[in-house]
């Protein structure tokens, strides 16, 4: 099972996103597959150590504590989630960018990492995963 963390600055945006996620995660059968959870409210460093996780995808008002967040937990890939799609992205959609920012983390030590030409977070129009992206304007 994948477990993503969501993270965002005072925990209140991210506790009701988790919640949102975790809820559509019952609805379509995905259990096995992932769970979402959040840290403490207000906890600005992570103790990933208590609460083990395979990424950390963080809100997009989280960017600029991202490079100091993935240096103290180097071995956790970190994320920062596209402007357009935080709080809009189907669970689905958040999984099968967590597997590929994962992978993509093992094979470039890239952290936090991002997809090519998605430096910055803002900046990134799609509404679906990477791959789905990706796979439609290949075939579109």
């Amino acid at each position: 099972m994948l477990r993503i963390m969501i993270k965002c600055l005072g925990g209140f945006s991210s506790s009701g996103l988790v919640n949102q996620l975790n809820n559509e995660v019952k609805e379509k059968g995905m259990e096995d597959k992932v769970k979402f959870i959040f840290p403490q409210f207000g906890q600005h460093k992570l103790d990933l150590s208590s609460e083990p996780v395979d990424i950390v995808m963080l809100c997009p008002h989280m960017a600029i504590y991202a490079k100091s967040l993935a240096e103290a937990n180097p071995d956790t890939p970190f994320y920062i989630m596209p402007t357009r799609l935080y709080g809009m992205m189907q669970a689905e959609e958040l999984y099968e960018d967590a597997e590929d920012v994962i992978k993509g983390f093992k094979e470039t030590g890239m952290n936090p990492f991002h997809f090519e030409g998605e430096e910055v977070a803002i900046r990134v129009k799609r509404a679906v995963s990477h791959r789905k992206f990706i796979a439609e304007n290949q075939n579109g």
